[in-house]
């Protein structure tokens, strides 16, 4: 809670930008081969089927062809008699193959960037070859503020944020305990 309460707690303190970069990532994704476990019946189509093992599949209070009674600890229930009656709970333990299984699956293959130091944040050159395609984009904005001798950084991916933020202008940032600046608003 200490930690909470200190990361969201802040000051306010007048800075001026000095200077502003940017990076942006785009994942290229390829099928590669993912070894996954599951239950025989939920092994999707096309996969290439591994090692088995009978596992505790569910339980249920009904006996069936191969399960495994488990008991509880026996108590004694009242009867109203003066007589206690002893009883112990039972339920079937029913086993199924559970199962590793390997399938073609897209995954991040590569990771193209590209990054500067200016306004003019570009995306890097995408080349695909045929087995592969396009994944997640993300850009990524940095601004650098200088205040009474101290500089701090804001990571943003605010691009309207980041646009205003030019070189000279004065923003108020919000830093909390730990010295990290967790939000700006301009002065």
């Amino acid at each position: 809670i200490a930690f909470f309460v200190a990361a969201n707690r802040t000051e306010d303190i007048s800075g001026q930008v000095t200077d502003v970069g940017w990076t942006r990532t785009i994942a290229v994704e390829g099928l590669a081969p993912v070894t996954r476990q599951t239950w025989r019946e939920e092994v999707p189509a096309g996969a290439v089927l591994g090692m088995c093992r009978q596992e505790v599949q569910y339980t249920q209070d009904d006996p069936v062809p191969g399960s495994t009674e488990v008991c509880g600890t026996p108590y004694t229930v009242d009867t109203g008699t003066g007589v206690g009656e002893v009883v112990q709970d039972c339920e079937y333990q029913v086993y199924g193959d559970y199962c590793d299984y390997t399938i073609e699956e897209w995954q991040v293959v590569n990771t193209l960037s590209s990054e500067g130091d200016d306004y003019n944040p570009i995306w890097p050159e995408l080349r695909l070859t045929g087995s592969q395609r396009e994944g997640a984009r993300d850009t990524d904005y940095v601004i650098i503020f200088r205040t009474d001798g101290k500089t701090y950084t804001y990571n943003t991916d605010n691009e309207a944020e980041f646009n205003a933020a030019q070189p000279g202008t004065t923003w108020i940032l919000k830093v909390n305990t730990f010295g990290t600046v967790t939000d700006i608003e301009q002065e």
